[in-house]
């Protein structure tokens, strides 16, 4: 079955690159096999789009029950085991996943593993070069690849844990993030430039869909909220000064 998928895969890949070296005329076969990798990791996303858009409508959901999860942090935060209870039942009332929005970070690595042996299998790359890179075939061997892996990774994943609300007792985002760009980023060390290129150019992509899917959007609830808090503060302030003058006039009016 998984070789079934990698053929597959290999077949959509080498359709693209004969698409821009024979149909486009581009001659220079590194610059071929970037567009091609450029255009299949595009389609990739495509395809991948439809659970991002759900993840997102995931996590704005998240964001917009956040009142009401710190109610319940507050009321609950001497018994952890009750806090976590209530939340998930909360989030089960509004239908909110907690796992949607973790989804479409963990769909491309099945695809990065399938494409690990579509490009250990391709002929003909072998030398073929682009901008700094000597070989497409082999490791970037002045670790610039590496470097924008591992950014790369790292961006949309911080985007992403901006945008979604922390849950009681979950695990550090920011380490996690790290983490995972770090073993993104020692891993690229040893891949093919070429395999490294389409995870750079699918993270791009991510971080510019997380960025409007998510972090935008998230934001905004969140600056919304906070405008609201300052208004009621400076309501609940007003009222508090206001009230002195009243019972003053009041006073005043019995004298009378």
């Amino acid at each position: 079955m998984f070789q079934s998928i990698i053929d597959f895969m290999a077949d959509i890949f080498n359709h693209f690159y004969i698409f821009m070296h024979d149909s486009m005329g581009i001659s220079d076969k590194g610059l071929a096999y970037v567009l091609a990798i450029f255009a299949f990791t595009v389609v990739i996303r495509v395809l991948i789009l439809p659970f991002n858009i759900k993840a997102a409508k995931s996590t704005q959901g998240m964001q917009k029950i956040q009142p009401e999860v710190k109610k319940l942090q507050e009321k609950y935060k001497d018994d952890p085991q009750k806090l976590n209870a209530e939340t998930m039942k909360l989030y089960k009332e509004k239908n909110v996943s907690v796992a949607g929005g973790c989804l479409p970070s963990l769909l491309p690595l099945p695809i990065l593993m399938a494409l690990y042996w579509v490009f250990m299998g391709i002929k003909g790359i072998d030398g073929s070069s682009f901008l700094w890179i000597k070989d497409l075939a082999a490791p970037d061997k002045l670790f610039i690849l590496p470097v924008l892996a591992a950014l790369s990774t790292y961006v949309p994943s911080y985007l992403m844990a901006k945008a979604t609300p922390s849950q009681p007792g979950g695990m550090n985002m920011g380490t996690m993030n790290l983490m995972m760009a770090g073993m993104m980023g020692f891993m690229s060390l040893n891949f093919k430039s070429i395999l490294v290129l389409y995870w750079i150019i699918g993270n791009l992509i991510q971080g510019i869909q997380t960025y409007f899917l998510n972090y935008k959007p998230a934001m905004k609830e969140i600056n919304s909220r906070k405008e609201k808090e300052v208004q009621a503060r400076e309501e609940k302030f007003a009222m508090a000064v206001e009230e002195p003058k009243n019972l003053a006039s009041k006073k005043r009016k019995k004298n009378k």
